[in-house]
């Protein structure tokens, strides 16, 4: 594991115990079926891992920061566009 994956993995397990994770997908609107298949993981796995009770671990880990960056974007730019209308 690289330092940088190591960090992305220590940001995500922060996100996941303030419930951010679950804010953000609620927010974009996703299910917790259609997050857990962005992220190629069972529902039932992205539900514990929201619960916090499951740390996400190795690719499927990176891959759900992956997801939750992009949320965070869109979200975040959602946000500015209310903002400036």
């Amino acid at each position: 594991m690289t330092k940088a994956h190591a960090l992305r993995l220590v940001q995500l397990r922060a996100a996941i115990s303030t419930g951010e994770t679950r804010q953000l997908r609620v927010a974009a609107r996703l299910s917790i079926s259609e997050m857990a298949a962005a992220c190629g993981v069972d529902q039932s796995t992205l539900w514990r891992w929201e619960q916090g009770k499951r740390l996400p671990r190795g690719e499927h880990a990176i891959a759900y920061a992956d997801v939750l960056d992009t949320l965070r974007n869109q979200v975040a730019h959602e946000t500015e566009d209310r903002e400036t209308a």
